[in-house]
């Protein structure tokens, strides 16, 4: 029996030379409708023109790889000569469905305080790159009813937590220094176990982050290797190191020397100390202890100066922090050395790593900067073939594990996408969606940001064509079951916050609705949801603002925040083209800067959004006509309960009914 599932099909008449006047009728041919012949059945394969001119149909069609061509006006097929070619994904069901919410554990709340973080500091203080703030596994679980709060039902929704491994020297914990480990400040593997536990009672996902580019460097094996050179076990894990024959390993961390010995350092079990204890390890001690490094042969120390314990370890050196590592770190920061996912060992050791956190029940991973792995392709085939196997070994559903790569760039992230020969997920499910993210940025607010960052190149803004433009390039360069679960954020850990970025809450407003209303899951940035604001890494990190939702009375404004991601929640829940339908342009306005666009799959199953830049001074009409939905007489906002009625196939919206929003949603009713 062949498998059939839904795909999204575009056709750009001038892309292929033709005039859009001169077509009337667009049908998609193929093995599944055995080229049209099927006159009876062709109709259920006709294509909708949106109002840019370009068509679009979402249909059946056999799971895996397949040929298609287009019938114009059924006379017509294009191309002429060849087909093209589509390719399908499976991604989870409840992937699709998800609403996301996004945890920096540290940074949520303390609810076991037997636990003692490092650095740790009051609640309210600013955060920095060194400083923890108490929040751990143990203050999730019980804020899960602070969840419900929000998001109504709990079905459907899911957790991704920032990294839970242990890495002492962090505190965003994405320096790794034991992959197996969760780090004690956040609990224990039980702790976990219970949290997720908790969450598929009320039917509440939750993924874990994973960062396998690299590790800190006071990871164990990047330890066993300073300690014991080549001989160690570990020698391949790592990319480009010195070959430790006649090169050692050049770690900076030396600041300014004071007296005789750099400011930051201290040596640990010292041999020249009367208390020296030969049977212990002595260390280099640097920042008070957030770095270790191990002594080789102390006792023939006992007469030297720091000096010469600094310059005489075998095969390490510690340099001044203003020189460069002279091994292959993410980004020239000499605490992240890159991995080499080429090595065998170090591939078995990773893949066990992440088996361990499914059978505890996770759903599945985000991962860290997953395209800038060695043999990238290759190591998350295998690493998804290995999240499948442990999914069916503990009678769990191998369909049902969810993978999101961080890549910023949609061109990189397409190949990672693709699905195999049979239409099942390869690698990704989803990407993290900053392609997105961007463009809506670049329309609303005032800034055009550098491609793949949050850094901006310079003020100004994209047309309402343009954001158009790149929105339907999001959602035809991968398959529809892809598209449905891209995990669709507008700020997280590596942003702005997005009231920071977009000052005036009413184009925030208009945001949220765009972000709950396109195809792709949406994803909140935890705090995001009480107006929280923070500027670039670590300002974007505060710790969660429980003052400003235990007193609404006295912050209207992030209550009235509140209370629309509400609304959007419940509005995503109860309106299926939300999740399932491909998206038709209704409105681009590149004088006046405005924006429409309905999802429709049905009558009973339709939506318009509705967007601007600014305030509006006259009317605005959408014209229905052509459309699927140009009969329906009643619309509703369901987010200020305003009717509006289609005259003439035209909905007129007024200034006033934008004045508190930059967005608005209409949705038919009887």
């Amino acid at each position: 029996m062949v498998n059939l599932v839904e795909e999204l099909f575009y056709f750009y008449p001038e892309k292929f030379g033709y005039i859009s006047s001169s077509i009337d009728e667009v049908h998609l041919v193929g093995e599944f409708n055995h080229w049209g012949k099927d006159i009876k059945n062709l109709d259920s394969f006709k294509l909708t023109m949106d109002k840019t001119g370009k068509w679009v149909g979402l249909f059946k069609v056999s799971a895996g790889r397949g040929l298609y061509k287009f019938l114009l006006n059924r006379n017509t097929l294009c191309p002429d000569m060849g087909h093209f070619c589509y390719s399908t994904s499976s991604t989870p069901e409840w992937a699709k469905k998800a609403v996301w919410y996004q945890i920096m554990v540290d940074r949520f709340f303390n609810g076991d305080n037997s636990i003692h973080a490092p650095n740790l500091v009051s609640w309210d203080s600013p955060p920095d790159y060194y400083n923890n703030f108490g929040g751990d596994m143990a203050g999730i679980k019980q804020k899960i009813l602070y969840l419900k709060n929000l998001f109504g039902s709990l079905k459907d929704k899911a957790l991704y937590l920032n990294p839970i491994q242990k890495s002492i020297a962090s505190n965003h914990k994405y320096w790794p220094e034991d992959f197996e480990t969760i780090d004690p400040q956040f609990g224990s593997d039980e702790d976990l176990k219970s949290l997720i536990d908790e969450l598929h009672f009320y039917e509440i996902k939750i993924i874990l982050d994973l960062v396998y580019n690299h590790t800190g460097i006071n990871h164990y094996a990047f330890l066993d290797i300073l300690k014991k050179g080549r001989k160690s076990e570990y020698f391949k894990w790592y990319r480009d190191l010195p070959n430790l024959l006649h090169d050692k390993i050049e770690i900076p961390v030396l600041e300014d020397y004071i007296e005789n010995s750099p400011g930051n350092i201290f040596i640990q079990n010292d041999p020249k100390d009367n208390n020296f204890n030969p049977e212990k390890e002595s260390f280099i001690n640097v920042w008070h202890g957030k770095y270790r490094f191990p002594i080789t042969d102390p006792e023939k120390f006992k007469n030297s100066s720091i000096e010469d314990i600094l310059n005489n370890q075998p095969y390490y050196k510690l340099v001044h922090i203003n020189n460069g590592a002279n091994y292959m770190c993410w980004c020239k920061n000499f605490e992240m050395p890159e991995l080499n996912t080429k090595d065998s060992s170090l591939r078995k050791h990773l893949y066990k790593a992440a088996r361990k956190w499914v059978k505890l029940g996770v759903n599945g991973f985000r991962l860290d900067v997953p395209d800038l792995l060695t043999d990238a392709h290759q190591f998350w085939q295998e690493f998804r073939k290995n999240i499948r196997e442990e999914f069916t070994l503990n009678n769990r559903n191998p369909d049902d594990a969810y993978i999101v790569g961080e890549i910023w760039k949609a061109d990189q992230a397409e190949s990672f996408l693709l699905g195999d020969k049979n239409g099942k997920t390869a690698r990704f499910d989803a990407i993290m969606n900053y392609p997105v993210r961007e463009a809506m940025l670049n329309f609303l607010s005032g800034e055009i940001l550098n491609k793949g960052t949050d850094s901006v190149m310079r003020m100004g803004e994209i047309s309402t064509s343009e954001l158009d433009k790149i929105i339907h390039k999001s959602l035809s360069y991968v398959s529809w079951e892809v598209v449905q679960a891209q995990y669709n954020l507008l700020s997280s850990h590596d942003t702005r916050r997005l009231r920071t970025v977009l000052k005036d809450d009413r184009k925030l407003k208009a945001a949220l609705i765009m972000q709950f209303t396109m195809p792709g899951a949406p994803a909140i940035y935890y705090g995001e949801e009480l107006g929280m604001q923070g500027s670039r890494d670590p300002a974007n990190r505060a710790s969660m603002r429980w003052n400003v939702f235990n007193d609404f009375l006295h912050h209207k404004a992030e209550y009235e925040i509140f209370e629309l991601y509400k609304k959007v929640i419940e509005l995503r829940e109860k309106y299926s083209c939300f999740i399932s339908a491909p998206l038709l342009t209704l409105l681009i306005d590149d004088i006046n800067k405005v924006y429409a666009y309905a999802r429709y799959k049905e009558n009973n199953s339709c939506a318009i959004t509705l967007i601007v830049k600014k305030e509006i001074k006259e009317e605005i009409n959408i014209d229905i006509s052509d459309t699927p939905f140009e009969n329906i007489v009643n619309w509703e906002n369901p987010l200020t309960g305003k009717s509006y009625m289609n005259y003439g196939k035209n909905i007129t919206i007024k200034p006033e009914d934008l004045s508190e929003s930059f967005g608005m949603v209409l949705i038919p009713f009887d």
